[in-house]
């Protein structure tokens, strides 16, 4: 409402200068075509409330002036009267059609932000021993989400953690997106191995690829008239993930404080491991499997890593809108140098630091969906976590 304000200010402004030059002009010179612009700006600009009062406001001092006023014809006084009328009523219908648009807008915005935010919940999220905070950027004007993907669950073989990428940007993806994601959250409850729930995660995207919706947005004659131009199209649609698992229960903190943690690269880029010391390096996987979708043109399946994560350390994963993300330049953001610069900010911190950074080497526009995950351990599991080594520790 207040940035209707000056606006408002504005327009008044406009028409309080024609109503003193008109006064101050022969009679014979008309400005009525010019004041009628005053509502009509204000339909355009203002409120609908400020809309009507600047519309009367014009009426009244039109018809004042050169209806009732002046002696003028009484053909004039009329087209001054029918003609101030018409603009004044074609402005408020103007202002009220805008209004109930914007109602609609908002409507259907917060409508699809629900839909959104049920499909991508806001970080951060919390299990009884890692919390993960990040952030999630859509490149696509007024979406909340596009085609990269993340979750956390809480189950009972551990924590799992999730981030993707599905092939393309913006709200085109949002399918085979929840496709995956739906499959994960059920994996994760009921197979113990992370390799499992990768299957199902391929599973549940071939699925997609195989429904009626999708077999119907992808006629053959809208892709050449040729089912094999389909089948192509589908087999493009991989989806790139990164599945965490730590691999302690809720009773087991880890011996020394470390976290045994597993995850599968499913054609994803490489995690980074902050360490507490601020030292940065990439999780380099031994065995880097083939995305999500493509998984059939393997001959061997894919395979976990295990590595135990010393106390303090962050594990950072994002998609390759990070990465790849473009200064007006051309030149590529360069993750890990930065993040050997930021390694000892808390991570509320280094997230704000990131973010922002990323707005700036991009001038403000992201050429793809960009999604951050930072993993640590709780607070209060750590400390668990330590009380349980003190009780192992002999008594001296």
């Amino acid at each position: 409402m207040s940035s209707r304000r000056l606006p408002f200010a504005l327009v008044l402004a406009y028409l309080g200068a024609i109503v003193a030059v008109d006064l101050m002009t022969p009679s014979n010179l008309r400005l009525d075509v010019y004041a009628a612009l005053a509502p009509m700006t204000a339909a355009a600009l203002c409120t609908y409330r400020q809309t009507v009062f600047v519309g009367v406001l014009d009426f009244c001092l039109m018809v004042a002036h050169h209806g009732v006023v002046n002696g003028e014809v009484a053909v004039n006084r009329v087209g001054s009267f029918v003609g101030n009328a018409l603009m004044v009523g074609a402005s408020i219908a103007v202002a009220r059609l805008r209004r109930d648009a914007e109602l609609l807008l908002e409507r259907v915005r917060a409508t699809g932000e629900a839909a959104q935010r049920a499909l991508l919940r806001p970080l951060p999220l919390r299990t009884h021993s890692v919390v993960v905070d990040g952030f999630y950027v859509s490149s696509q004007r007024e979406a909340l989400v596009g085609g990269d993907l993340y979750e956390v669950v809480d189950t009972p073989y551990g924590t799992r953690v999730l981030i993707g990428d599905v092939r393309g940007k913006g709200l085109g993806t949002l399918g085979a997106g929840a496709a995956v994601l739906t499959a994960f959250r059920e994996a994760a409850y009921h197979r113990r191995d992370l390799e499992g729930g990768v299957v199902a995660m391929e599973q549940g995207l071939y699925r997609y690829h195989r429904s009626a919706e999708y077999q119907a947005r992808l006629r053959p004659e809208r892709h050449g008239g040729r089912p094999e131009d389909v089948r192509m199209r589908a087999a493009e649609e991989f989806v790139t993930a990164l599945v965490f698992g730590t691999e302690e229960g809720p009773g087991d903190p880890g011996a020394g404080g470390h976290v045994p943690v597993a995850f599968v690269d499913c054609g994803h880029l490489a995690p980074f491991l902050i360490g507490a010391d601020g030292g940065v390096r990439e999780l380099e996987p031994a065995d880097a499997g083939l995305p999500l979708g493509l998984g059939d043109l393997a001959a061997a399946p894919r395979t976990a890593q295990r590595v135990a994560l010393p106390p303090g350390c962050r594990v950072l994963a994002c998609t390759d809108g990070v990465t790849e993300a473009r200064s007006p330049g051309g030149g590529f953001y360069p993750l890990a140098e930065r993040l050997d610069a930021w390694a000892a900010l808390p991570t509320p911190r280094l997230l704000e630091r990131l973010r922002a950074d990323l707005d700036a080497h991009t001038g403000g526009r992201l050429q793809d969906d960009v999604a951050v995950l930072v993993m640590e351990r709780a607070a209060e599991y750590g400390a668990a976590a330590a009380e349980g080594e003190e009780e192992r520790a002999p008594a001296p």
